[in-house]
Order: structure tokens, then sequence, then C-alpha cells
């Protein structure tokens, strides 16, 4: 029996789409898949997701290091995080679920200066029970710890919790722990996902 749900926050609760962001800058798109692995997809980036450096350290390093780029990068960290914005039919799905009595968590890989500006902005984060945020404990999906403290710290088991993630190898990772899952995309309609369970029924 499912108690607890589990939430993703990327691209299941907010949008975070690097790619169409930059098109308001160029309409090159080989330019941009360059940038995205450059900043977005690297290495660099999962230091941010781990909370080691700030946010303004990594752009200067970036800047450094592609000064070609410097119209792109001025814009995207000026205003990147404008690209978080609520996925609403999900955000109601948050609340249908808490009138129903299920208790929910949020699971993700997220920046500080980012989670900072959400949670600010938005009202929804008040419907969670606990978050476990990967800047806040130094470790990222899909490593097993960051999914160890959630279950931890808020003693859940995991065969009475749904978890939802847009990334593959993240909810494989859950699923070998023993949570029930749901591999989010955008043309999957998580209300009918949550009737299979049999949560959303009245």
């Amino acid at each position: 029996m499912i108690k607890h749900v589990i939430f993703d926050l990327g691209n299941v609760l907010l949008n975070f789409k690097p790619r169409q962001f930059l098109k308001k800058y160029t309409n090159d798109s080989e330019r941009i898949d360059q940038f995205i692995k450059k900043v977005t997809s690297s290495d660099k980036w999962l230091m941010l997701d781990r909370g080691l450096v700030p946010v303004s350290e990594i752009e200067d390093n970036l800047k450094e290091k592609y000064p070609e780029d410097i119209d792109l990068l001025d814009p995207f960290f000026k205003n990147w995080l404008e690209m978080l914005t609520p996925i609403k039919k999900n955000v109601k799905i948050l609340y249908m679920l808490k009138q129903r009595g299920y208790s929910l968590y949020a699971l993700s890989n997220f920046i500080k200066e980012a989670f900072e500006y959400v949670t600010q902005k938005y009202t929804f984060f008040e419907l969670f029970d606990g978050m476990v945020i990967s800047y806040r404990v130094k470790t990222i999906k899909p490593e097993e710890k960051i999914f160890s403290i959630l279950i931890k710290r808020y003693n859940l088991s995991p065969k009475t919790c749904l978890y939802i993630d847009d990334t593959k190898r993240f909810i494989a990772v859950g699923e070998s722990i023993g949570f029930n899952v749901i591999h989010y995309d955008s043309a999957v309609k998580l209300t009918d996902e949550f009737e299979i369970y049999g949560m959303l029924n009245d």
C-alpha cells in the first residue's frame, strides 16, 4: 500500500529546459548543443549540484575557459533562474495527494541558489513533509547514499513509497532499493499513473 510519494523536482514539478531557454539568444542549434555540454551537462555543473562551489565561481571559470561563448554565458547566468517555472498540471496533483492523506517528499539534484529562489517564489513547497536536496547533503543521484538519507531521515519503508523521476538511471536505483516507481516524461499523464495505484480514485 502506497503511503508516501517522492518527487524529483526538475522536469517533474519545475521546468528546466536550457535548450529551449537558449533559443532566445541564438538560433544555432549546434551551438546550443555545444553550450549545454560545456555548461549544464558538465562536471562543473555537478559540482553545483553537490554544493561544493557557488554559481559565481563556476560562471567565472566558464567565462575564462570559453571566452568565445561570452555572448551566451552572460545572459545565461544572468537569467537562468527564469527557466524554473512550475509544471502546473503536476503541481496540482501535489494538492490532490495531500488532501487524500499521502505524505510528500522531494528528492532532487538541485543547486543552492536555484533552490533558494524556487522555495521563496512558489508556495507548493510548503506541502512537502520532507526534502532531501543534493547541495545540502553533498551527494547526488544516482548515488545510493542520497536515497538512503531520505529513507533513514524520514523512517520510510521503500515498499510503501512511490518515486517519480524523469531520469531512467535514477529510477533504476529507486527500483533496486524497493520503491514503486513512475518514469515521468512530458507524454506521461501522472493522474493516470496514480489511478493505476488507486490513489486518486474518489
